[in-house]
């Protein structure tokens, strides 16, 4: 896998649109990286992706392929990539009512029916079990930040009286959030918690 992936996922109508008898967007599946869309003029574009996820995908299969290999790279789990200190990035986008949050999320954070939890429990999970794996004589402390990007701005939800964070890059060249509240964190549960918590703030 590239250093950077770019999937489109295609999400099936909600019980709202099929009640308004909405149409979904006219495309047509080529293969699992490439569609075929079909405007109002019957004319024809191909688009084509690192991978398509269409309306029967689950949430794992997103999970597998976009952030397993973030969580770790490879089988031997206590090497896992973010356990080393490998920084990764997952970004959605799309206009309101897409699908953003679920694929993130799921339908909630917390008490999440398996087969829908979304990519962030599944990460936190994910990690932590890759600690699970290192050796005894290896001790690891998990901290926990969470900011809100809006209008240029960075705000920290931990502290919601800091609303300018300053993004800095350090001697090193790596990217640091200055003075942004940090959590510790002692399992999947934990962390969850107040995941859950701070996103209702935002």
């Amino acid at each position: 896998m590239s250093n950077i992936t770019v999937c489109a996922r295609f999400r099936p109508l909600s019980s709202k649109e099929r009640k308004d008898n909405s149409d979904s967007v006219c495309i047509r599946s080529k293969d699992t990286e490439t569609f075929i869309f079909k405007d109002e003029k019957e004319e024809e574009s191909t688009f084509s992706f690192d991978r398509v996820f269409y309306e029967e995908s689950v949430q794992a299969d997103v999970y597998e392929f976009l952030a397993l290999p973030i969580v770790r790279d490879g089988f031997i789990l206590y090497e896992a990539d973010a356990v080393m200190g490998v920084n990764g990035t997952i970004i959605t986008y799309g206009q309101t009512g897409a699908g953003k949050t679920y694929c993130m999320e799921g339908p909630c954070i917390l008490e999440c029916d398996e087969q829908k939890k979304g990519l962030l429990p599944r990460v936190v999970d994910g990690l932590f079990e890759c600690i699970s794996y290192a050796d005894e004589s290896t001790k690891y402390t998990i901290k926990l930040s969470m900011v809100e990007v809006y209008m240029e701005k960075v705000r920290d939800l931990l502290d919601l009286t800091k609303d300018n964070i300053q993004i800095k890059e350090n001697k090193v060249q790596e990217i640091l959030l200055s003075g942004v509240t940090e959590i510790t964190v002692s399992d999947p549960e934990e962390a969850l918690q107040s995941l859950s918590v701070r996103h209702k703030v935002a």
